[in-house]
């Protein structure tokens, strides 16, 4: 892992230390078909202030994206606030994510779609029409040097041992140090995120595996750097149980870190390229008991790394990521690795931009033909941007093997087979 990382931190160094920013800033600022399309509606202003309180959809949007660029959202916010030459400010957003679920399985009470906990549903078929999510933010800049970022999340599932319908919870909370527009670097610390590969999908509603089993939010502090083309972070993070992959042996100390970079080169007009790679020191992958709820149950360290890159050349879009763990996962005795391989191409429909879109994404944690060995996603989807603030979404959804992350060796089904409709409306305002 180690080797990897260093292979991966000098090969971004050499190739983005010689890109020019002029010529890139230059290369991607030509705006696309659709992006005309979009700018030429007449829908609601994105962004409008009165006195110190703004609202701003386009900055909003990407902020509560929670589909993309999970770990870098600062970086977002300290471009906008360079750009803009934002002084004091506090800027309000809110995004609700609607859902509507049909689904069929080949195995009573086994559905293995990764957009929905396995004990939500009961039978053969099922049927799920929820809001599903509800984030609100606040970034408040208190001048170009600091800011802060508040999200809180309303996320309307059931918990695993404690049923009841919806839960409320500050997300993350965090404050940043810095101004891109005199300095390329940057410091951070709170809730958050952590800056840990790339995370993100093609599909317009469901995540594709590398986030279900690597997608890490944990308090903790960094530093990065940021000149327009290529981004370096470190984070130092604390220790014991974060939100989904975190953990490592001891609360109360500092024994946990992530690192990460992203470089992003242009290769024509409207096209570009972006990889990068990362590294995480402790993941939940290091008990016997498979679990991801209990800060108690720990074991050694089990690091993971992760390599992913994306393709864009105007409307076509490819993407593809693998992660994966150090050492064996004692609770299966295999490495755990998850990977994406995704395609999508933009259009325009009623005359508003859309996209089409394919994405195959496999986690693997067992033995070839064990009953845990793998849980597969094929997403076929269709995303409508129908206004400026809402974006309709279709996908159908192929899952197949049956691994829960709890109690893996005792609820597993290789030959689980579930086919679902999903359907999406986010709103953001």
């Amino acid at each position: 892992a180690q080797a990897h990382s260093t292979l991966i931190v000098l090969l971004a160094f050499v190739i983005c230390s010689n890109v020019g920013a002029q010529e890139f800033g230059a290369v991607i600022a030509q705006p696309t078909m659709l992006e005309e399309v979009a700018d030429n509606s007449d829908c609601i202003a994105e962004s409008s202030r009165v006195g110190l309180i703004e609202f701003d959809t386009s900055y909003t949007s990407k902020m509560l994206d929670f589909q993309n660029r999970q770990g870098d959202k600062e970086v977002m916010l300290l471009k906008r606030a360079a750009q803009q030459q934002i002084g004091m400010a506090f800027t309000f957003g809110t995004q609700f994510r609607a859902s509507g679920l049909f689904a069929a399985t080949n195995t009573a009470d086994k559905f293995p779609y990764q957009g929905r906990f396995p004990t939500d549903f009961s039978g053969e078929s099922a049927s799920d029409l929820r809001l599903l999510q509800a984030n609100q933010n606040i970034t408040v800049d208190v001048s170009p040097m600091v800011h802060g970022y508040f999200e809180t999340l309303f996320s309307d599932v059931f918990t695993f041992s404690a049923p009841k319908q919806g839960s409320f919870q500050v997300r993350q909370a965090y404050v940043v140090f810095g101004d891109l527009s005199r300095s390329p670097f940057y410091a951070h610390i709170g809730k958050k995120n952590v800056s840990f590969g790339d995370m993100g999908t093609l599909s317009p509603f469901t995540q594709a595996m590398p986030w279900h089993y690597f997608a890490p939010l944990a308090e903790g502090a960094g530093v990065g750097f940021d000149n327009g083309w290529f981004n370096a972070t470190v984070t130092a993070l604390s220790g014991s149980r974060g939100i989904r992959v975190v953990d490592s042996e001891k609360s109360g100390s500092i024994n946990n870190f992530a690192a990460n970079l992203q470089c992003t080169l242009p290769v024509g007009i409207c096209s570009q390229l972006r990889f990068g790679g990362g590294y995480l020191l402790g993941t939940i992958y290091n008990a016997d008991v498979p679990e991801h709820t209990d800060p108690g149950i720990v074991g050694p360290n089990n690091g993971a790394w992760d390599v992913n890159a994306a393709l864009d050349l105007g409307e076509l879009h490819f993407a593809g990521e693998f992660a994966k763990t150090a050492n064996p996962w004692p609770a299966t005795d295999f490495a755990v690795t998850a990977y994406s391989a995704e395609a999508a191409v933009d259009n325009v429909l009623f005359g508003r931009p859309g996209r089409a879109s394919v994405s195959w994404s496999e986690g693997i944690q067992g033995e070839e033909g064990t009953q845990f060995e793998f849980n597969r996603q094929l997403v076929l989807g269709y995303r409508h941007e129908a206004f400026n603030n809402a974006t309709f979404t279709f996908e159908y959804v192929r899952s197949t093997g049956f691994a829960p992350l709890m109690n893996i060796q005792t609820a597993s089904d290789i030959s689980v087979e579930q086919d679902s409709f999903v359907f999406g409306a986010v709103i953001t305002l």
